[in-house]
């Protein structure tokens, strides 16, 4: 026998990030429960975003008569198969492209998507259900989720301010301080422990899936549990996926597939215990990129 490894990282990537959310379970049973709650018998379902085609198969055990499931990314020919070897192919019709970009033949009683990003709206929620709802649609079609909101925390996180500040110290009599600028002010994802949550989290955007609008910035007021040095803003996210069911990553994270939104600060802020910071959020309406403020009061 004779076994042949090629060097396709894109396969090896799409396997690693739709295998880590398969292998969520949390994330797994919300989604069944809220489809089994939501979706009625004879209901056409719209899966956006669907990748290994997990939430349609959920959809058809509900009793959906028929199923888009959307997606522009190759995993799709992953999804055909899996509708293949379950019998359902002829229930699944798989639609390529972008949601935005795409017209169907009827329109659906239900919308399900989980593209939350780690911090709620980076993966492009918002315009994709804005769009889905004036074109995919009927009217009063159910949506899972229900409702989106990310939420802010303050950060001690001494270690990875160490890690910037050797960027400020010559390497080889080099100066590389620019790097600097790659992280401070960016948000990363990390995995956060709750020993390094400074604060309580507040909401600072909050978004039921039926509004017609989204307002993409907002703040919140933060107040510090104890004495620390804050280093950075935690950034998170909590979605009513039905009624009775909420999935989040907030600290500690008990969903694994997602991580958390980690910005640093340019400088380190000296708080007390009961001491209030101003936070603000500008998110863009694809989500692609978030601006902070933060100030003491």
């Amino acid at each position: 026998m004779s076994i042949w490894s090629g060097s396709d990282q894109d396969a090896l990537a799409y396997y690693e990030y739709h295998h880590s959310m398969l292998l969520d379970r949390n994330r797994s049973e919300v989604f069944l429960r809220a489809i089994m709650k939501t979706v009625r018998p004879g209901d056409v379902v719209i899966d956006l975003g669907t990748g290994t085609g997990l939430l349609s198969l959920f959809s058809l055990a509900a009793g959906a008569e028929k199923v888009y499931a959307i997606e522009h990314e190759p995993i799709v020919d992953v999804a055909r198969q899996v509708a293949l070897v379950n019998g359902v192919e002829d229930r699944i019709e798989f639609v390529e492209g972008r949601s935005t970009e795409i017209e169907l033949p009827e329109k659906g009683d239900v919308l399900v998507t989980e593209t939350i990003g780690n911090a709620g709206f980076d993966e492009g929620i918002s315009a994709w259900v804005l769009d889905a709802r004036a074109r995919l649609l009927k009217a009063g079609a159910r949506t899972i989720p229900h409702s989106l909101t990310v939420l802010m925390a303050l950060l001690e996180l001494p270690t990875d301010r160490d890690d910037i500040e050797t960027l400020a110290r010559p390497l080889y009599t080099f100066d590389l301080s620019p790097l600097q600028d790659l992280v401070i002010g960016r948000m990363a994802w990390d995995e956060l422990s709750p020993v390094s949550v400074v604060s309580d989290s507040q909401a600072v955007l909050e978004w039921d899936f039926a509004e017609p609008e989204l307002q993409f910035s907002g703040s919140c007021t933060l107040t510090s549990r104890r004495d620390a040095t804050v280093h950075a803003i935690g950034t998170w996210f909590s979605a009513v996926v039905a009624d009775g069911l909420v999935l989040t990553n907030e600290p500690p994270n008990s969903t694994p597939s997602w991580n958390e939104g980690v910005t640093m600060l340019e400088k380190p802020l000296d708080l007390v215990a009961g001491e209030q910071v101003w936070t603000g959020l500008e998110v863009s309406p694809d989500g692609s990129s978030h601006r902070f403020f933060i100030e003491k009061q």
